[in-house]
């Protein structure tokens, strides 16, 4: 197998691009419709397109702010991994009134896999008490 290509580090960085563009279909582009979402946090894999979809559209409903900001992209011939930072802004008082209109910061790693120049895996790790953390809380 050869090395993830420069064209497959560039699809990184418009679907990030897209995750961070606050609207639930501008990743579709870059993902297979079969596609694959394990988001540690949230436990299960998302099968499918309109499956990660649903997911990601209850992620804006929530953080409607939501920014995932790459910052180094490692290859293999498997695919490639990503670092990256994720910020928004609390919008309501669900960690309390003195968090609301905070914007909390959780650092996190991606691994993608493709299949004829798309995602068709995204595997994403993260520590969910960073959020709160990062509020003082």
């Amino acid at each position: 197998m050869a090395m993830a290509s420069a064209a497959e580090i560039d699809i990184a960085r418009k679907l990030f691009l897209a995750w961070s563009s606050g609207f639930a279909d501008a990743p579709a582009e870059f993902m297979t419709d079969d596609a694959v979402l394990r988001d540690i946090v949230a436990g299960e894999a998302k099968v499918g397109w309109p499956a990660i979809r649903e997911f990601f559209a209850g992620g804006l409903v929530a953080w409607p702010d939501l920014d995932l900001t790459p910052d180094q992209y490692w290859t293999s011939e498997r695919g490639v991994a990503l670092s990256w930072v994720m910020t928004a802004t609390v919008p309501d008082a669900r960690f309390g009134a003195e968090a609301q209109g905070k914007k909390w910061r959780s650092e996190g790693m991606t691994i993608l896999e493709f299949r004829d120049g798309k995602v068709c895996l995204e595997i994403d790790y993260h520590n969910a008490a960073n959020v709160a953390r990062s509020l003082g809380l």
